[in-house]
């Protein structure tokens, strides 16, 4: 292989992802106005000004678009919870509860990004038929989690629950108070919302633990 071509590779890479980036930025963007299932691809090559061979260059179809988006938000969501958790000195009750609260402030961030990009999705034919999609992924961000989750369960501070009743209980209350507020009803700041449904949390696991051994 020629010099001139080791040399041209990274550029052209370089290139790719950029366009990689473009359109799924674009794709996002008209999303986030007009929902998922709308989103039509002659919006996005119009928009973005990708051709519609390079955009199925680059994600196969609309659903591989979808797939990246959902991926992404996925990971940025659920991500920023987990760092929260992990970054809590103290009771791993109150470190879920912490969980709860960062839920909150990140949709507090940009509730219409939110609702289009994670609450929709999640009550769509297209997760339905992307199950293995999210299950994998789940297990990928969810699994510092869990790591840090099993010495607690194993000593009782915290309550010995199923991993995904542990994270239903967390985020649930924080994703119901947060649609109610989107529905007006709920006034205020979604953000003023987040010590409560914290404390919420956090006393709840609390009260789900196991008794100590003097008391059983």
């Amino acid at each position: 292989m020629s010099k001139q071509i080791l040399h041209m590779r990274p550029m052209v890479q370089k290139r790719s992802q950029k366009t990689r980036d473009l359109v799924l930025d674009t794709a996002t963007q008209l999303v986030i106005e007009h929902g998922h299932q709308n989103m039509a691809m002659k919006d996005l090559v119009e928009r973005s000004g990708v051709s519609n061979g390079s955009i199925f260059h680059h994600f196969g179809s609309k659903d591989g678009v979808l797939e990246a988006i959902f991926v992404s938000e996925r990971r940025a969501y659920l991500g920023y919870v987990a760092e929260c958790i992990l970054g809590f000195d103290g009771n791993p009750c109150d470190a879920l509860g912490e969980g709860a609260r960062a839920a909150i402030l990140f949709q507090a961030r940009d509730p219409q990004r939110h609702f289009r990009l994670i609450t929709q999705f999640s009550h769509s034919e297209w997760l339905a038929q992307n199950t293995q999609l999210w299950a994998d992924l789940a297990v990928e961000i969810e699994r510092p989690v869990m790591e840090w989750a099993i010495p607690h369960l194993a000593a009782g501070r915290l309550p010995m629950l199923p991993p995904a009743t542990i994270q239903s209980l967390m985020l649930g209350p924080a994703e119901l108070v947060c649609n109610q507020w989107r529905n007006g009803r709920i006034g205020g700041a979604l953000e003023d919302q987040a010590p409560a449904v914290a404390r919420f949390v956090a006393e709840g696991l609390k009260a789900l633990r196991p008794p100590p051994a003097s008391e059983a």
